[in-house]
């Protein structure tokens, strides 16, 4: 396995340009690009699940470059991302770890976010990288997938259903009529069609809940917290015709991913449903020449942690996808954009960056939205090695209000030697980060 770490340069060797120059079919490819592709068995979050307006798509998973002398390369250079996981290309296995875990072997950082990011209070969680352990990646995004679906009710459509009794009420099937019902017995062979809560995408949850709930973690999940109680209790009631024994047939009837506007967080709990009861396990797989794996985009991830913090702290965190939240620059709501967090009541705005250092661009667009917040705070909060912070007072129209730019190094426990200690180290900042913005007296 090759391990590496994101937001780093590689260089080849002698002895490993082999497997640099292997990772050629994945490496420079928008990751939109990858998921095109036919057959490629490539997850990631949250782009593979949803409509995401924040260029992960354009992202790329590798970008390599190749140096060659007489038809032969005599060196290459890999450089990672903000996206980490697991991806096999060409029977070669990559393991992409956060800059900040402190142990190779174990990502804690990524497994704290996404504990926090998808709520999963599962203390004993698996913290390794091996295929069943990857797998267990789809496990935790279920729940909230789930929930995120029933928020907008228990899925409803027309079916087509098949009945042999007493109490006609549809179209009689004379062929299935003629079949069963004579001699005459009193009964009669019809279909109808119903609105009914029990179809073909109920059903393959409900086939999902039963396949998950086998396992001890996935019963851990299922049982992780009241509303997903909630939400299992629901589809399992919605399903009354349920039979494990169809379970091929429901994955058949799902190969076609829904399109209903009105439930549209179905679609991607329908993709989820599919890849765990296919037993694609994002697995390794040696002499395959397609593309694997689970990854996830950090910097996501990274805001999306930071606004389980300061939400509590009356931030507000604008939606790009939902369009709430956002601010405009001109009159008649014209040049929409979407601050990460900011809070009204003193003027402070957060911009969460995943990144070793900010550059221009974001000086100049944090300084935007201050002016037209009127700011007098602009805050980057950015994972580091180190607490500290560094303040820079603004000239300008800033300078009237003593407006401060700062960069808060947010510090991510490097000496933890097990997930415990690590998620005590975590909570440590967390708690230094409220601080820092609750008022001052």
């Amino acid at each position: 396995m090759m391990t590496l770490t994101d937001n780093t340069l590689y260089s080849s060797t002698p002895n490993n340009i082999e497997t640099f120059l292997s990772l050629q079919n994945i490496a420079n490819k928008k990751i939109s690009d990858i998921l095109d592709e036919n057959d490629n068995n490539l997850l990631i979050y949250p782009y593979s699940f949803d409509k995401c307006e924040d260029g992960i798509g354009q992202q790329c998973l590798l970008s390599l470059q190749t140096h060659w002398k007489e038809k032969q390369c005599t060196k290459a250079t890999l450089q990672t991302g903000n996206i980490i996981g697991f991806i096999s290309a060409n029977g070669h296995a990559i393991s992409i770890h956060s800059r900040f875990s402190p142990k190779a072997e174990e990502d804690f950082f990524l497994h704290y976010m996404l504990q926090k990011v998808l709520c999963i209070n599962i203390v004993n969680l698996s913290h390794g990288t091996t295929d069943e352990q990857i797998f267990n990646f789809l496990l935790y995004l279920f729940p909230k997938l789930l929930n995120e679906a029933l928020m907008q009710g228990v899925y409803k459509e027309y079916q087509q259903n098949e009945y042999n009794d007493a109490n006609l009420r549809g179209r009689i099937d004379i062929n299935m009529h003629l079949k069963k019902n004579v001699p005459f017995n009193g009964r009669a062979a019809y279909r109808t069609r119903e609105f009914s809560h029990d179809n073909h995408v109920t059903q393959l949850i409900r086939h999902t809940l039963d396949y998950i709930g086998k396992s001890k973690l996935g019963k851990a999940v299922l049982e992780n917290n009241a509303e997903t109680r909630t939400c299992v209790a629901q589809i399992i009631s919605a399903t009354p015709r349920y039979n494990k024994q169809d379970r091929e047939k429901a994955i058949k009837k799902n190969s076609k991913i829904i399109t209903h506007p009105y439930y549209s967080q179905y679609a991607p709990l329908q993709k989820l449903c599919l890849r765990i009861l296919r037993h694609e396990k994002v697995k390794y797989r040696a002499q395959d020449d397609k593309i694997h794996g689970i990854v996830f985009d950090a910097s996501y991830l990274w805001e999306e942690y930071i606004a389980t913090i300061i939400t509590q702290e009356g931030f507000k965190h604008p939606n790009n996808k939902k369009g709430t939240g956002r601010i405009y620059l001109a009159k008649n709501k014209k040049h929409p954009r979407y601050p990460d967090f900011y809070r009204e009541r003193d003027s402070t705005i957060i911009d969460a960056k995943y990144k070793w250092d900010t550059n221009r661009d974001d000086t100049h667009q944090m300084v935007t939205y201050m002016y037209r917040l009127k700011g007098r705070r602009g805050v980057f909060v950015r994972p580091n090695h180190t607490e500290g912070k560094e303040v820079s007072y603004l000239l300008g129209y800033g300078e009237e209000n003593n407006a401060e730019l700062q960069i808060y190094n947010y510090p991510i426990p490097q000496t933890a030697s097990d997930y415990s200690r690590f998620t005590a180290g975590m909570m440590l900042s967390e708690t230094a980060l409220k601080s820092h913005f609750q008022p001052k007296i």
